[in-house]
């Protein structure tokens, strides 16, 4: 039977820890996981931390991370046991990339500001992968949500001169796409409709751009209100000894009201 480690607050300790897990005598479910499998928690795991800076918990924040870092640690074990990298493979490739991707840090380039470091950021990016087979198509994660997606691609339009010039006029497409949407529910075609919904929504992922927000976490803090004041107009309902599913739309409008102000 594996033993755990005398101590639990070193780098080798996790990287036992997850080997005795996969090992013959380890855990059956750790031991049957692959890549695939353990993607989606890999995903989860990312946004349970996002969730927690968005809620300044610095404990959650730890724990979160922690379970990010097991993601990482599981992956290049079972790379390893396939004979595909290890984990020092993989702090070597990200140190590598980081000495090379900061040349004003680690070498003799100057630069002047943020906006200088991403210019470099980019065109060492650019020379990487000129030897790399090439796709059509935006160099963009296939299962990137749409929003985040939507994002990049206006990223990287900007960088072939293809974008807005200002927030206003990206606030000009956005009413135009909403007055589409609009002449599209009044012909009544669903597929339609679908598409200048689709329009409008990527209209406002690049007007969150422009204005200098990211649009994923902009998204989450309007959930996190909605959320806050849906339950707190429920609260007040239920003061007046109501129930929200008897209310009319207009006694719902009044409590929502109070309860965002």
């Amino acid at each position: 039977m594996p033993t755990p480690p005398k101590t639990l607050n070193e780098f080798s300790s996790l990287l036992q820890i997850v080997a005795n897990l996969r090992g013959p005598n380890g855990c059956p479910w750790d031991k049957e996981q692959t890549h695939k499998s353990l993607t989606r928690y890999t995903i989860e795991e990312c946004y349970e931390f996002v969730d927690a800076v968005n809620s300044k918990n610095f404990d959650e924040m730890k724990d979160e991370l922690g379970d990010v870092l097991l993601q990482v640690v599981l992956h290049s074990q079972i790379a390893q046991e396939n004979n595909h990298f290890s984990i020092t493979d993989v702090i070597e490739n990200i140190c590598e990339k980081m000495v090379r991707r900061h040349p004003h840090v680690f070498a003799t380039t100057k630069v002047a500001n943020t906006d200088e470091v991403w210019k470099n950021w980019e065109e060492i990016k650019k020379l990487e992968k000129a030897s790399k087979p090439q796709k059509e198509g935006f160099d963009i994660p296939k299962h990137l949500n749409a929003l985040l997606k939507s994002l990049k691609m206006g990223e990287k339009a900007k960088k072939k001169n293809f974008d807005w010039s200002s927030a206003q006029e990206v606030l000009n497409k956005v009413n135009e796409e909403s007055l589409e949407v609009k002449e599209a529910i009044a012909n009544g075609c669903h597929e339609d409709i679908e598409n200048e919904v689709g329009d409008l929504l990527f209209s406002v992922c690049q007007l969150s751009r422009h204005l200098k927000l990211d649009p994923e976490q902009t998204l989450q803090k309007a959930n996190q209100r909605f959320e806050k004041r849906f339950f707190k107009m429920n609260k007040k309902i239920q003061k007046q000894n109501q129930s929200i599913d008897d209310l009319t739309a207009e006694q719902l409008e009044t409590y929502w009201k109070q309860a965002k102000n």
